[in-house]
């Protein structure tokens, strides 16, 4: 599915499971393209990005928002490719 079609809470399931895939070994590892998909969708809409990390934060250890708010803002998201809105 879309991310533009995901609500918040389903985009924070997806950073999840993409958090503890890029973490460590995984048996539900998301595919190149569903990674790529997501990325570039929170690269774009910076308004999805700050929900689905609202709603993603609220079930993380606060000892860890730091780390894993990096992973997102840096590690993960893609910059908006300028022919992207």
């Amino acid at each position: 599915m879309h991310p533009a079609h995901l609500t918040p809470a389903e985009i924070a399931d997806q950073l999840a499971r993409l958090y503890r895939a890029a973490h460590g070994p995984s048996d539900d590892a998301p595919t190149a393209a569903e990674r790529a998909a997501l990325a570039d969708y929170l690269g774009c809409h910076e308004e999805a990005r700050a929900a689905a990390w609202a709603a993603w934060s609220v079930e993380l250890n606060p000892a860890d928002w730091d780390k894993a708010e990096y992973w997102l803002d840096v590690e993960f998201v893609e910059p908006c490719p300028e022919h992207q809105p």
